[in-house]
């Protein structure tokens, strides 16, 4: 494996997981819906969705969804139905307090959340597509090259996802405001919404 090529993949991945879209206000809203402790898991959903773009992009499982556009389409409305669905709860549900919330909505729930919005991202799929098959090399083992950098890409995406939570809790301090939390989660939600639906038309 060509190590400086895997170098160049390594900072090039790490910031488009870092730019803020869809994903890190989901994980932002996460956060300050349900705090640091309950939010954590959604970072390794993220991971696992990281973990499956590598491995539909690389298994050459990539190419029919690049001929396949519609495929996208679809998975892109599933998701946005969903953070629609999410957004009308946290603006018109009943105010609870956290220690409810987290026996209502526990950390299982937040990780298949994560990884729905994860999939249901064309941001992500496209960015896979012409990613990973630049950083192959040809004159090295597909399988050597195609392992390390599907891990590494999931580590990444837990770790930046973990970093925006931590900050997220950070601010949701300050905000002690309950009803304000909620009301800045519902639109941070139908922002996600919105942003799967018309992203990448």
């Amino acid at each position: 494996m060509d190590f400086h090529l895997f170098v160049l993949f390594l900072v090039t991945f790490t910031a488009a997981v870092a730019l803020p879209g869809p994903n890190v206000a989901f994980a932002v809203a996460q956060t300050l819906k349900h705090g640091l402790e309950i939010a954590i898991p959604g970072a390794i959903g993220f991971g696992t969705g990281a973990a499956v773009h590598a491995a539909v992009v690389l298994s050459g499982v990539g190419i029919f969804i690049q001929d396949n556009q519609w495929v996208l389409l679809y998975v892109r409305w599933i998701g946005a139905i969903y953070l629609g669905y999410l957004s009308i709860i946290a603006f018109c549900g009943k105010r609870e307090s956290r220690i409810e919330d987290a026996v209502r909505w526990n950390s299982r729930q937040v990780f298949v959340d994560s990884l729905i919005v994860s999939l249901a991202n064309p941001k992500g799929w496209l960015a896979t597509l012409v990613t990973y098959p630049s950083f192959i090399s040809p004159s090295g083992s597909y399988l050597g090259q195609a392992v390390p950098m599907g891990a590494a890409a999931t580590a990444i995406s837990v770790a930046v996802y973990c970093g925006y939570m931590f900050l997220a809790d950070r601010a949701s301090v300050v905000l002690s405001n309950r009803s304000m939390l909620e009301k800045i989660t519902g639109a941070l939600y139908a922002c996600v919404a919105v942003s799967l639906v018309f992203l990448n038309r």
